[in-house]
């Protein structure tokens, strides 16, 4: 089955400013050593796509250092392979896209030049290793018009992000398709990962143009159930979406329990891959003492880590305790230091005997490259 990958790369930056202030939200680093879009990247990797674009907006930088021409994902080709789509101004004002549907709008002549029969789309803002083959599959077999990839879970308050709820009949066709209003229970919560046909879509992306649309689950799937397709895929597996710094760092933690790292990482047939760097070994201090963590290579222990997340070149100093937190590349916590329930972004220097401490609910959050 032969498919083209589009991944937006900023739909949702706005939903976690702390951490999109200088990168997209595809380029967030996590678990140690990768960043939000291999865990959208591998899976159409996996599922046989040759040719995936790319769109980005703003702050894509970090996002093209991280993927280059796609050679960790085999993607580095001379026809198809990975491609990054920078944005140009083509509305009225020249301004930038402001939704899916005018990202697509700058990409239709890609679309119309590629020969695959189908289409997958995805944003970058979800921790989970789901079987895109086996949807896809599903979507070809069943005939039907667009297929979303959705998780049964149970929402309790609110979310800064647009989550999409669907409501099914026993053959798993979505019959209602509505923006989560608050409340709880157990919901089908839409994953935004779409399958369609490259000529339905390039038709739907021509008609919302023609008629000023700018949502295409609200204006277009939601209206027309009646006469349209759209059936539902379940992910059973794992799953987090990352909408706030509370659940970055939940996301993060996850990764601490053995089954959440088996769901994830030791599926044979569906690797997440990343970006390989050659980095040397952690070194331990004669008292250090690490527990529960996730340690990246070239980090250096004097002091004690428990429960946390340590990024590349991350040094703890002699006496400094690290807790329940989640460190970005090159981080020192100096002597003495006490950390809890932090944040804290690439470059970040913590001097000797400062006590930073957050809650699991509010964890202290510390921007790139500052001095505390």
């Amino acid at each position: 089955m032969s498919a083209l990958g589009i991944i937006f790369s900023n739909i949702h930056d706005q939903i976690v400013p702390e951490l999109t202030r200088g990168r997209t939200m595809a380029s967030i680093p996590f678990g140690g050593r990768y960043r939000l879009i291999d865990f959208v990247l591998s899976p159409m990797v996996g599922a046989g796509m040759e040719t995936i674009g790319v769109i980005t907006k703003t702050n894509y930088q970090s996002l093209m250092n991280h993927v280059g021409r796609g050679r960790d994902w085999d993607l580095d080709r001379k026809s198809g392979g990975l491609m990054v789509l920078p944005p140009f101004g083509h509305t009225e004002n020249n301004a930038l896209y402001n939704n899916r549907l005018e990202a697509l709008k700058g990409v239709l002549g890609i679309m119309r030049k590629s020969h695959e029969k189908y289409v997958v789309m995805s944003d970058c803002d979800i921790i989970a290793n789901f079987d895109l083959a086996a949807a896809m599959k599903d979507h070809e077999e069943s005939g039907a018009d667009i297929t979303m990839v959705y998780k049964k879970t149970t929402l309790n308050g609110e979310s800064r992000r647009m989550n999409k709820i669907m409501q099914l009949d026993e053959n798993n066709r979505v019959i209602d398709l509505a923006v989560y209003q608050g409340g709880q229970g157990e919901v089908n919560l839409g994953m935004d990962v779409l399958i369609i046909d490259r000529t339905k879509l390039i038709s739907v992306v021509e008609d919302a143009i023609a008629h000023g649309y700018s949502s295409m689950s609200r204006e277009i799937m939601a209206p027309n159930l009646d006469r349209m397709y759209i059936r539902g895929y379940e992910h059973k597996g794992y799953y987090c979406f990352i909408d706030s710094i509370e659940s970055y760092m939940q996301g993060n933690l996850d990764l601490l329990d053995r089954e959440v790292r088996k769901e994830l990482f030791d599926c044979e047939d569906r690797p997440i891959f990343t970006k390989v760097k050659d980095s040397p070994p952690t070194k331990y201090g004669a008292n250090a003492e690490v527990k529960n963590s996730m340690i990246a290579d070239g980090c250096t222990i004097e002091g004690t880590v428990e429960n946390s997340i340590l990024f590349r070149g991350v040094k703890v100093g002699r006496g400094a305790v690290v807790r329940n937190s989640v460190l970005m590349q090159d981080v020192m916590a100096g002597e003495n230091s006490e950390l809890n329930y932090v944040v804290a972004d690439k470059r970040v220097v913590v001097k000797d005997g400062r006590n930073l401490s957050g809650y699991i609910t509010h964890p202290f959050f510390i921007n790139k490259d500052s001095l505390i």
